[in-house]
């Protein structure tokens, strides 16, 4: 049987939202773990790897919002800043999986890169010739 129109619209959405944040997590997470292999062999301060946590962090978001917006090819900066609130949830949870105590220190931080980041990459897939076909 086939699906109504609606139907078939809402999967291809809940589709692409869900390979855009697989995407960004998987961006995000190769992303740290170049930069900590970097900072390790270079025994870096803790400053710099804050600083380049917020880069692995900007680029798994870029990733996730480009993803979504080149595949729907319409609101991208809409569409990118709700890939990065899903990305920003996902490591906030991991977070507090991991270290099992929560901070608000860095929330506002990252959220500005997750907004920063999400926006750039959805006004960039938007704007680029279709990489992710349907």
């Amino acid at each position: 049987m086939r699906k109504s129109p609606s139907a078939a619209r809402r999967a291809d959405r809940i589709t692409t939202l869900i390979l855009a944040v697989l995407t960004g997590t998987g961006a995000l997470t190769a992303a740290a773990l170049i930069l900590a292999a970097a900072a390790s062999a270079l025994d870096m301060s803790e400053s710099a790897v804050r600083g380049m946590s917020g880069i692995a962090l900007a680029a798994g978001c870029f990733a996730c919002a480009f993803c979504t917006a080149n595949r729907r090819r319409r609101n991208g900066l809409a569409s990118g800043l709700v890939c990065g609130i899903a990305v920003f949830f996902i490591a906030v949870i991991i977070g507090a999986l991991t270290v099992k105590i929560f901070s608000a220190a860095g929330i506002f931080t990252k959220l500005l890169i997750i907004i920063c980041a999400s926006a750039l990459g959805g006004y960039q897939g938007v704007n680029t010739k279709p990489v992710f076909r349907r």
